[in-house]
């Protein structure tokens, strides 16, 4: 299975790619959030890239960084997404991913951006579950 993981920020957006049968998980690029722009922009990258399902991180942990407020924006820009997709768009918990990817890059030197970082641990918490 093609996976598609978004790290979805308001300003800008983490995005990996997976593959469940090989079990691994790279990241991609960082994007700007242009809002209606990008959900085109992935609806056009899912269809070309065969992706099988998309999987956005949610903040599910309590304190530190994370809120009810960005959670509550995050599953609106996943309804947004799922209805222009004809894909799957399931969600998957991004705790702690954002201070992995900084350790990522600074103990491991990944010259992959943070937020693409966070996308590729999304999504291979995602394939770890299958």
């Amino acid at each position: 299975m093609r996976i598609l993981g978004i790290d979805f920020g308001d300003k800008k957006i983490g995005l990996a790619f997976g593959d469940s049968e090989a079990h691994v998980a790279v990241p991609l690029e960082v994007v700007p959030n242009a809002g209606e722009e990008t959900i085109r922009i992935f609806v056009k990258r899912a269809s070309v890239e065969d992706i099988d399902v998309i999987v956005v991180g949610v903040p599910l942990a309590t304190g530190g960084p994370y809120s009810s407020v960005q959670l509550e924006k995050t599953r609106a820009f996943i309804k947004a997404l799922s209805s222009a997709v004809s894909i799957p768009v399931v969600e998957e918990d991004e705790s702690y991913t954002t201070s992995e990817s900084i350790r990522l890059q600074r103990e491991e030197g990944s010259p992959a951006q943070e937020d693409a970082l966070a996308a590729m641990l999304i999504v291979q918490s995602y394939i770890d579950h299958l």
